[in-house]
């Protein structure tokens, strides 16, 4: 327990606002309110007092018998590959779970943790999480969702070696089921803990059907959940189709049945300026993400709202660390894959093995104006890994601007490559794997790269592609960051960390930082729940971070999202696009 969160202030209906962001901010998983379309007022909700809705209808009411009405949304990616929230870790496929699924817990418009599945929740002690479900809950199919469907899937993450969040639920003792009562039982006090049960963000909260156990690979593709919609139908690399499920337990405060609207398609599109023409003109509803330059455009427009929304974000440069070919074994855990690692480095210079490179191409960035050129100002500079949604850690980092961190001095760069042996024109020639929707970014590190002699090749692809050859290591660099649920466990832990099978550590690492200290130092924070005993201690994670540079952090992303003005009701708070209380007038 932090010693300035008390027992009392974890329990149920409602976690305050405060709180919350404390413990987000402890969790590391950002905190932005968002409800795109209208004005979000109101607070009603289903459930037990009205409080623990993701938004509410706009407040002249809306359309809440949308009779037959779809929303047509685009999702900008060319695949949305499995939906198991135990399995899942992209924002894209998180987006669309969260409409899927019900967790233990959810955060509602205010930032406030609140019942989802739950409709109650108390701390008989320090320990002892006990919660109290809805009555009337089912899944898809039909099934009852009571105390012992939430234990199955809870211990079902607790068994999978593969899942990324296996070790959210590392500190459980014990779980016991009876009725529609949970009883959670920690080995040690762990604030953040009750962070882990929230709906989308959490993961470990959403609750798995005990069908994922039958067939995992098509639950991955066609899930059975229990929240507003159920996945229907879809058509690999092109759609989705989500029809509200009929007998959703949750009304609104007025008793009207949740969801308002009949279904939402979605098209996958993976190009930015297809993204923009569809919703430009007409032939979408809705877009999860628009790049900055179309956000603007979109401004601009009279019949369309936009909403920038801050999951906690960081986008950067994942600079290979090692030569993959020295680390035959660590390299095959941590791809996937059952072959050897490339071995094409072996004849050449691998020139990001030199820290002195490393921090060259990190000093050559200027990321406010990568900000502004490349985002449209719809991101903030990052000059540590650290973003504003983890408030606590951020602040006592000088509030985003740290000594040392990640800053631009060109002039020490081209020092460094002479240092490094890199004299001639160009200095370096290196190449960066990128998704089409960082590649307006990276034209301005490009530029600002070849300001000090490095050459930079973009190698764009599409996400199906991107993700596969991420973990092959046949480039230098890879745009690379974090996304919905980026606490210093998931982003320093699993990406950064010392690799070891037998905890997960390490388990993410694309730039093969190996490095005993910076495991020592984040393991020993991990183990550390004061606040501020955990601040100073991830000072000196930065230090050391900064040192070794095996990442250069560029901007914290503001994802703007937008929507036609007769689309209301959609939350977008912690990055998600939920439908649950849209509505579409006329």
């Amino acid at each position: 327990m932090t010693d300035d969160i008390s027992r009392s202030d974890l329990e149920g209906p409602k976690i305050d606002r405060r709180t919350t962001v404390k413990l987000l901010g402890a969790a590391g998983i950002g905190a932005t309110a968002g409800c795109l379309g209208g004005d979000g007022g109101g607070s009603g909700d289903g459930g037990s007092d009205g409080d623990s809705g993701d938004t509410d209808t706009d407040s002249d009411g809306g359309d809440m018998d949308s009779g037959g009405n779809r929303i047509r949304a685009g999702w900008l990616t060319d695949e949305v590959e499995f939906l198991d929230p135990h399995m899942v870790d992209l924002g894209i496929q998180i987006e669309i779970h969260s409409n899927l699924f019900n967790g233990l817990l959810k955060i509602n418009e205010d930032v406030e943790i609140v019942g989802d599945a739950a409709a109650n929740w108390s701390l008989p002690d320090d320990r002892t999480y006990e919660f109290e479900l809805h009555e009337g809950m089912t899944f898809h199919n039909g099934d009852t969702l009571d105390a012992e469907a939430v234990k199955w899937s809870l211990e079902r993450l607790q068994g999978m070696d593969t899942s990324p969040h296996q070790g959210k639920l590392a500190n459980v003792d014990s779980i016991e089921a009876d009725g529609l009562n949970l009883t959670i039982t920690l080995t040690e006090p762990y604030a953040p803990f009750v962070s882990f049960m929230i709906r989308g963000p959490g993961r470990a909260g959403t609750i798995v059907h005990e069908s994922a156990a039958d067939d995992p690979e098509q639950y991955a593709r066609m899930p059975i959940g229990s929240g507003p919609f159920e996945l229907t139908d879809r058509t690999p690399g092109e759609s989705l189709t989500l029809d509200a499920y009929d007998d959703y337990w949750e009304t609104d405060a007025d008793g009207n049945q949740l969801p308002y609207v009949d279904g939402v398609d979605i098209d996958l599109i993976p190009e930015p300026s297809t993204m923009w023409s569809a919703l430009n003109g007409g032939e979408i509803d809705f877009a999860n993400l628009l790049t900055g330059e179309f956000a603007q455009q979109a401004e601009a427009r009279d019949n369309l709202a936009v909403q920038t929304t801050s999951a906690g974000e960081f986008s950067g440069l994942a600079m290979l660390s090692t030569n993959p070919a020295d680390h035959v074994e660590t390299v095959r855990w941590i791809s996937g894959f059952d072959e050897d690692p490339t071995t094409m480095w072996n004849d050449q210079d691998l020139a990001t093995t030199d820290v002195r490179v490393r921090k060259a191409i990190s000093m050559a960035i200027d990321r406010e104006a990568v900000a502004q050129r490349g985002w449209f100002n719809y991101a903030e500079p990052a000059h540590m890994l650290y973003n504003p949604a983890q408030g606590w850690v951020y602040s006592a980092l000088n509030d985003g601007e740290p000594e040392p961190g990640f800053y631009h001095d060109p002039e020490t760069a081209e020092q460094l490559l002479e240092e490094a042996g890199y004299t001639g024109d160009p200095r370096l020639e290196l190449t960066v794997l990128a998704l089409p929707e960082n590649e307006r970014e990276l034209t301005v590190v490009q530029d600002q790269l070849s300001e000090v002699g490095i050459e930079l090749e973009l190698d764009i692809q599409q996400q199906s592609s991107f993700w596969d050859n991420t973990y092959r290591y046949e480039q230098e660099l890879v745009a690379y960051g974090g996304a919905a649920d980026i606490d210093p466990w998931m982003s320093e832990f699993k990406q950064f960390g010392n690799p070891d099978e037998e905890t997960g550590e390490g388990a993410w690492q694309r730039s093969l930082y190996f490095s005993e200290e910076f495991s020592e130092l984040i393991n020993e924070a991990n183990a550390t729940p004061n606040l501020d005993d955990r601040a100073d201690l991830y000072q000196g994670i930065h230090e050391q971070f900064v040192e070794d540079a095996p990442y250069a952090p560029t901007v914290h992303p503001l994802n703007p999202k937008a929507a036609v003005s007769s689309l209301s009701g959609v939350s977008t708070q912690v990055g998600l696009s939920v439908f649950r209380t849209a509505s579409l007038d006329g």
